[in-house]
């Protein structure tokens, strides 16, 4: 009787348009706790979110890739405003996304990045799925607007030698390694006495983004003679932690002073110009098709246009994935003519 009673307080509500989600969510709460003894917990879109990200954090996802899950998530809380986000995760609909997704590309985003926030919102959406807190993913719904993304372009190797002759001593220690071995700026900047083995010729460090770092495991690569005779010439340090690049690895890579602004001054002397985007107004960003960041994308290139194999290429690169690799590979004709030269012809001479 009591249930039935709860049941008509609720649709007597709904007849004077007075049933609101909390209503519902109380009628629900004296049932069950009559029944069970237990109250229902509802997950508020704010506890959710807080919740994964911590999780993102203790199974080892990276900074940066955390950071970027943050302020995806930030957004989207101030969008859906103060109430919504304390209301239950289970409100949020495919039209909020969609909005969303709108009103990041009317802030100046790009549609790569209006795109990218749908999927992160996607995969925090699965995850209450599968907990049992929502019935279905609405961002599923959600079409992407799947326009030209910025592709990074590799330098030539004329283009790397000049940087080259324009460079200073730990900035020509720099270039060297990301076009020999493929280190990205911050892990170059960062490089200890410690992570060298002249002996061996061999560099040893801990990327700071890949599937690695969630281990900590190091990587060890074979260093290229260039390289090693490089920090043969180097003054040693005493200190086996001293930096090989003091005056750089206490640089960030971002930022007015930043180590990516400090390359591009470089590329300036070099007379090397790539192709911007037009800067957005709002929040969005320039891009470069060349950076410090092609220099990984012309090594990796490099040593695929030499018909070396994936499983080395990726070994260098740290990439654990296929489809991340495929992106920093970028072959010229020369290696299809390769290939051709060794297929038997049809047609007899």
């Amino acid at each position: 009787m009591e249930i039935l009673l709860g049941w008509q307080r609720t649709a007597d509500a709904a007849v004077s348009g007075e049933l609101t989600k909390a209503t519902v969510l109380k009628t629900l709460n004296e049932i069950l706790e009559r029944a069970t003894g237990e109250r229902l917990e509802v997950a508020t879109v704010e506890k959710f979110f807080i919740g994964w990200l911590k999780g993102k954090s203790v199974t080892g996802k990276s900074v940066g890739t955390t950071a970027r899950y943050a302020s995806v998530l930030k957004n989207f809380r101030r969008f859906l405003g103060d109430k919504r986000v304390r209301s239950s995760i289970a409100g949020i609909t495919a039209s909020d996304i969609e909005a969303f997704r709108d009103d990041e590309l009317a802030r100046g985003k790009s549609a790569s990045s209006a795109d990218l926030a749908v999927k992160i919102l996607s995969a925090v959406l699965n995850d209450a799925k599968r907990k049992g807190l929502i019935l279905a993913n609405p961002a599923t719904a959600v079409e992407l607007i799947a326009g030209p993304s910025n592709e990074r372009k590799p330098f030539s190797d004329e283009e790397i030698a000049a940087l080259l002759r324009v460079a200073d001593v730990p900035w020509r220690g720099m270039i060297l390694l990301a076009a020999h071995a493929g280190l990205r700026i911050g892990d170059a900047a960062k490089l200890r006495w410690s992570s060298v083995d002249l002996s061996a010729e061999t560099l040893k460090f801990t990327a700071q983004k890949t599937t690695r770092r969630k281990h900590g495991k190091p990587q060890t690569i074979a260093m290229h003679p260039e390289v090693t005779g490089f920090f043969e010439a180097l003054p040693s340090d005493d200190d086996p932690e001293g930096p090989l690049f003091p005056s750089l690895a206490s640089k960030v890579a971002g930022g007015h002073q930043g180590l990516s602004n400090a390359f591009s001054k470089i590329m300036d002397a070099a007379g090397i110009r790539g192709v911007t985007t037009v800067k957005k107004e709002g929040q969005g960003r320039r891009f470069s098709e060349l950076s410090f960041h092609s220099l990984r994308h012309a090594f990796i290139s490099r040593l695929a246009n030499a018909d070396i194999g994936p499983d080395v290429r990726k070994e260098f690169a740290g990439h654990s994935s296929d489809e991340i690799h495929r992106r920093y590979t970028h072959l010229d004709l020369g290696v299809q003519r390769r290939a051709l030269a060794r297929l038997k012809p049809y047609l007899k001479k």
